[in-house]
């Protein structure tokens, strides 16, 4: 785990970058983040009438897939913005603002939680197993997706190589747990917040998608690129294309992913 984090920084400047892609991510990430969407059913074990949590539930459309199948679902995020976007979009399922460090949900309530390309964004993600644990049901699941191996996402080292010729990497916005998939970090966290884990695996993934356009946007907003001079945009924008050429064919493109499920139970 990444050490000399400040939780409280850490948590604002999340906060600012989701406000930033609320309205796009939709067009955007989701053509990656819905990869995993049977892989955290098929680990959590979640089935029609199923009491379900999604923490982190962005613009909600992880949400409605669990709805499709017949789960009860809630969503919930800490950006304002994003819930704004959910309830736009999904009217039919239930969406709340609230911070997963202190989810306002009575003990024992839900079967299962997810948490889909969440769990590397935590300030603090021990709070966080420790509430979902609270909130579980005796013997309920809980079932989170980050990205696995740095070295295999490649639209993201395509656009952080751009960033690299052109600016400072650093300043681009990433939690305690970013890029981590060891099992030694997970498991202790999940057993001190009286999780036991059952999986932690990692599994291929790809974002399709007709044009670069969608991976561009998607990165430009997370990384606020904006707020950069024209030029060195330009810069990164011209390296960025040149670098996702590999991934290309007849003007479509396949980026190959991976993500790191885990699974816990609430013993």
């Amino acid at each position: 785990m990444n050490d000399g984090f400040d939780p409280n920084v850490v948590a604002e400047y999340e906060r600012d970058t989701w406000r930033r892609c609320a309205d796009s991510y939709l067009d955007t990430f989701s053509g990656i983040t819905q990869e995993t969407v049977s892989l955290l059913i098929e680990a959590g074990e979640i089935r029609t009438g199923s009491k379900v949590l999604e923490i982190g539930s962005g613009p909600g459309h992880i949400a409605n897939h669990l709805a499709k199948l017949g789960a009860s679902v809630t969503g919930v995020d800490f950006s304002p913005q994003m819930i704004e976007v959910a309830k736009k979009k999904y009217p039919q399922i239930t969406f709340e603002q609230a911070d997963a460090e202190d989810l306002p949900f009575e003990a024992g309530y839900f079967d299962a939680v997810v948490a889909n390309y969440v769990v590397h964004h935590l300030a603090r993600p021990e709070r966080v197993f420790s509430e979902v644990y609270r909130v579980l049901k005796p013997s309920g699941r809980f079932t989170f997706a980050v990205w696995g191996p740095p070295e295999e996402q490649s639209s993201i080292g395509a656009f952080f190589g751009a960033v690299e010729a052109h600016h400072d990497l650093a300043e681009l916005p990433h939690g305690p747990l970013f890029g981590i998939v060891d099992r030694d970090v997970y498991e202790p966290m999940l057993a001190t917040a009286g999780l036991e884990t059952r999986e932690l695996a990692v599994h291929a993934t790809t974002w399709r998608t007709d044009s670069l356009d969608p991976v561009l946007l998607g990165f430009w907003d997370w990384g606020n690129m904006a707020s950069l001079p024209s030029e060195t945009q330009a810069n990164i924008e011209q390296t960025m294309r040149v670098n996702a050429q590999p991934f290309e064919q007849d003007g479509k493109y396949a980026f190959p992913h991976s993500a790191l499920v885990g699974s816990a139970l609430k013993i």
